[in-house]
């Protein structure tokens, strides 16, 4: 594991940024007076980049073979846009609803290709050093949970300072850890890469990316306003942290040793098993009013999450060869991004006018369809388990 040092040094920081940043950056906007639709939009800022800056740094990652220099360029920018705030804010600058927008949206723009990027690199990254995608992957999540954590004791949304300061140092770290990642990819010279226009030719993969956007629709729910219900319930913000870090726990187990099962089954058919999963977690956490209870159902985040994006990561790579998968893996990230802006867009208003238990259930009937898009793909096509390579989880 000592040549993918670098990149797992990357995913850590990266992911350490999401840490902190998505279970307490709604309540930092709310104590900054956001709330309601203004709340939603934005938050959806992040997602509403997503979906053309991923395809767009897929489509030049195939076309020139580079991977690492978009990838160090997105976490650059990231950081020079966390530092901006930080600086305006620790200068008093009131931005206002205007200036948290533009705020959120320059962030959001390179924050967007940035997990594409490094996945790209690990899919690549994996077969040369003997290991898995998930065992990669793993490091994001634990740098996810550490945040979380360390934020929920540590970062008061209340202070304007803090989450800005912490996000741009967490990227600082992974900037650095990026130069030591190799510069160029050793991809075959084709000539017949794929298009964006064939990739959505083939209908197996709008299936895919149906159940993407829904499943996303529902997914977001969970990223907004879970912590918003705990606070309601007077969970103390430590305890929030520890929530998801619990779930975030899970998540890391399944990806160190879910090698086995994607060996065993499609990725439809565990894509189609993990949505119907996440509905179920949905509608549990819609209809139960204790915390305990609600902490004792993070572990279900492994299925709702883990298992949906190692489906998703898995039949993008089974799928499509080498020189056109930072292609549709950017397709498949603008497909999610979809699905996260229209949830913001929702899940904001309908929690401000109607509480935590109907976004919830709402997120439940988007679950239920993205499993039936899942379902179709499964039935349609069947990606052999003997194609897959060091990708598998």
């Amino acid at each position: 594991m000592r040549g993918t040092l670098p990149l797992r040094v990357y995913y850590v920081a990266s992911f350490a940024v999401g840490g902190v940043f998505v279970p307490f950056f709604p309540r930092w906007l709310e104590a900054r007076g956001m709330f309601g639709l203004r709340l939603g939009i934005i938050s959806a800022a992040a997602p509403a980049m997503a979906l053309f800056a991923p395809a767009a740094f897929g489509v030049v990652a195939d076309a020139l073979a580079i991977r690492v220099g978009l990838l160090q360029l997105a976490c650059l920018g990231a950081l020079a846009s966390f530092a901006t705030l930080a600086i305006s804010v620790g200068l008093g600058v009131s931005l206002g609803f205007g200036g948290l927008w533009v705020a959120a949206t320059a962030i959001a723009l390179f924050r967007a290709p940035m997990s594409l990027m490094a996945d790209v690199v690990a899919l690549e990254r994996a077969s040369q050093v003997g290991t898995t995608y998930g065992r990669l992957r793993l490091w994001g999540s634990l740098g996810f949970l550490c945040a979380a954590l360390a934020a929920g004791c540590w970062v008061d949304p209340r202070d304007a300072l803090a989450l800005p300061v912490v996000c741009t140092g967490a990227l600082a770290a992974g900037f650095v850890a990026s130069l030591s990642l190799p510069r160029r990819a050793e991809l075959p010279d084709r000539a017949d890469r794929h298009s964006i226009a064939r990739l959505l030719a083939q209908s197996d993969f709008r299936l895919f990316l149906m159940a993407a956007f829904l499943g996303q629709c529902g997914n977001v729910a969970y990223d907004m306003c879970f912590s918003l219900r705990l606070f309601d319930l007077g969970v103390p913000r430590p305890v929030v942290g520890v929530a998801w870090a619990l779930g975030t726990g899970a998540e890391v187990l399944l990806m160190a040793w879910s090698a086995s099962v994607f060996r065993s089954f499609p990725a439809p058919a565990l894509l189609a098993c993990a949505l119907a999963g996440a509905s179920v977690r949905w509608v549990l956490i819609a209809t139960v009013h204790s915390s305990s209870w609600l902490l004792l159902l993070q572990p279900l985040h492994a299925v709702s999450f883990g298992l949906v994006w190692l489906a998703e990561v898995t039949y993008t790579s089974r799928r499509f060869p080498s020189h056109s998968l930072a292609t549709a893996q950017g397709l498949f990230a603008s497909a999610v991004g979809a699905g996260s802006v229209v949830g913001m867009l929702t899940w904001g208003l309908v929690y401000q006018r109607a509480g935590g238990s109907l976004v919830f259930a709402g997120a439940a009937c988007f679950a239920v369809g993205a499993s039936a898009f899942a379902v179709a793909l499964d039935r349609k096509v069947r990606v052999p388990v003997e194609s897959s390579t060091a990708v598998e989880q």
